[in-house]
Order: C-alpha cells, then structure tokens, then sequence
C-alpha cells in the first residue's frame, strides 16, 4: 500500500523515487510530509534528568546549538524549465500568427510564410535577450551573496514573464495599430 507524500515547502504531491520537491527544489527527506493516523499522536517530551554533574559553559552551548549540516542543492533538470519554455514560444506563436492575421489580404500561404518569417524573427531577437537578462540577474545574485545555478535563474517565472511581456505587448499593440490604421 503506497500512501501519498507531500512537500511541506509548497504542499506539491512527492512521488516515491523522488530526492528533492519537483516544484520548489527542497530535499525530500526534509521536506516530506507522509499523513497517517498514528503519527497524529501527541508524544510526551522526555524526562528531565537531575542535575548529575556540572557542565562547562562551552560545553552547554555545544549542545544547545548543533552546527547546522550543509544542504545539498538539488541538481537542476529540464523538466523544471517546461513551463517558462512554453509561455515564451506560445508568446511568439501568438505574436507571429496576429501579425500574420493583420496584414493585407493575401494567398494563405504568403500569410503563412509571413508568419513563420516573423517569428524566427522573434526568436532571434528575444532569445539572446533572455539569455542576457538570466546573466545579469545570475550575477546580481552571485554579488548578493547567493549561490543560485545559472539555469534556476534563466527558466525563474519572473524572467520568463518579463521577456515574453514585450513580445506579447508588440503583437497585441501592432496590430490593434495595423487595424486602426487600415496598414
């Protein structure tokens, strides 16, 4: 019988095999959460024991603060990056299709053509810009102190956002303009 695992992080379904949270990174074995009757039990907390000995300072604050074991950061996969992929090449799927959808009328495959051409062109264009803006706030990062992978970075919902933001804003924009216009 397999009961369910969930990440305590972010509350995202674990599934048995996994190491760390496929949603937020966070390790599993610290992060997992395995509901069941018997661990809703209330346990007491154990027995004071009488003073035997007397304990040095240093040796009080030893076991009062444990030193804290470094985690390991989970190895990136490009399974994490599919949704920022996606919004970014349907953006350009959009942007190039209501472009091609604006110009004069024309045979299907001109139009067609116009919008494969314009979205290379946005490919060309952004992809670059999206590689340069996931640079600069790796290296923000890095100055901050913070020791991020440059691919959690890059495929961040917020970097993806702010690159397909202007290809959407100029598709929508320029052809509204196109059709008021009559270009």
């Amino acid at each position: 019988m397999q009961q369910d695992r969930y990440c305590r992080n972010c509350g995202q379904e674990l599934q048995p095999e996994d190491q760390f949270c496929g949603n937020c990174g966070r390790p599993v074995h610290v992060t997992a959460h395995v509901p069941t009757p018997e661990a809703d039990v209330p346990v007491p907390p154990p027995p004071q024991q009488a003073e035997a000995s007397p304990q040095s300072p240093q040796a009080t604050e030893q076991m009062a603060a444990p030193t804290p074991e470094p985690q390991e950061r989970p190895q990136w996969r490009w399974k994490w990056a599919r949704g920022p992929i996606i919004l970014f090449l349907g953006s350009v799927v959009v942007t190039s299709v209501l472009d091609a959808a604006t110009q004069p009328a024309g045979n299907v495959a001109y139009l067609a053509g116009f919008a494969v051409g314009e979205g290379l062109l946005l490919l060309l264009i952004f992809v670059p810009l999206w590689i340069i803006l996931g640079g600069l706030v790796f290296l923000v990062a890095r100055l901050l102190g913070r020791k991020p992978s440059f691919f959690w970075v890059l495929f961040d919902w917020w970097v993806a956002v702010v690159v397909v933001t202007p290809i959407l804003l100029g598709g929508f924009l320029g052809g509204f303009l196109r059709g008021l216009l009559g270009l």
